[in-house]
């Protein structure tokens, strides 16, 4: 892979990425400050791919200006995602509402009061990265793409349901995150079925959803013995889903691929 299709790509999801962040410095859009993050999920995925595939460090290293603005936009992100899980399971507390409320709102102004600066570091970063990408040979590019198969698939024999199993979702995502880039790389050579390892990883997002909802409602705040069992019982269904996708995992991940539009 050339550096003029990695920088293309690199200038392309970057435009995208913000596009968002300036919709939710406008608007405080949340779906925006959502979208935004997945960008930055997808461009960190490129990087360590390139850094997987070319031997070169550096790259992430360099992306960490605009992976602490990742972190702290998580906590305004999150505050949002426990409103919706106390909604949606219907339980009321002003106490618990009003505190993730003020997370938001705070956050979101001190975000907009900080935003030259994030900017700014965000700029030079890109403009950083894109001086220091290497050209890729396409055999290195298929053979990280085979060695991180072949490591998930170690990992699930060992990891079951721990944090563990959320690093293979990580893991599966830059595979998947990537594909369209590396496609040139892996026609002939490796069959990548990214259906397949899209249902799995997003099986895997909602199991660990649901643990962080456990964790969220058996807090001090709520302790809400039969929200948490309801929770529990779905999980387990969810649990079994992703064991059985996970059986013979290497074999599944490398049938022929069904196309597949990733959004997530």
């Amino acid at each position: 892979m050339k550096k003029k299709e990695e920088t293309k790509y690199l200038d392309k999801e970057w435009d995208v990425m913000n596009l968002y962040l300036k919709s939710f410095l406008d608007t405080g859009d949340q779906e925006a400050l959502h979208k935004f993050r997945v960008q930055i999920k997808k461009l960190r995925a490129m990087l360590s791919l390139i850094e997987g595939s070319s031997g070169k460090d550096g790259l992430l290293k360099n992306f960490k200006p605009v992976r602490k603005v990742f972190k702290y936009a998580g906590n305004i992100r999150e505050a949002h995602v426990n409103l919706q899980l106390s909604s949606s399971y219907g339980l009321k507390n002003d106490t618990f509402e009003s505190g993730q409320q003020k997370i938001i709102e705070e956050g979101t102004a001190e975000f907009r009061n900080r935003s030259k600066k994030l900017i700014k570091n965000i700029n030079n970063a890109q403009k950083e990265l894109k001086r220091q990408l290497p050209a890729v040979d396409d055999d290195s590019i298929a053979a990280f793409y085979k060695q991180q198969l072949e490591l998930i698939a170690v990992n699930f024999t060992v990891s079951g349901f721990t944090e563990d199993m959320h690093t293979n979702r990580k893991l599966i995502k830059i595979l998947v995150y990537n594909h369209k880039l590396a496609d040139k790389a892996l026609n002939g050579v490796l069959n990548f079925n990214i259906a397949y390892l899209d249902k799995l990883q997003e099986a895997i997002g909602k199991w660990h959803d649901n643990v962080v909802a456990v964790q969220l409602f058996s807090s001090p705040g709520f302790n809400d013995k039969s929200i948490v069992t309801r929770i529990n019982r779905i999980n387990a269904g969810v649990k079994r889903t992703v064991t059985s996708l996970t059986d013979d995992f290497l074999n599944k991940a490398t049938t022929l691929e069904k196309q597949v539009n990733i959004t997530d």
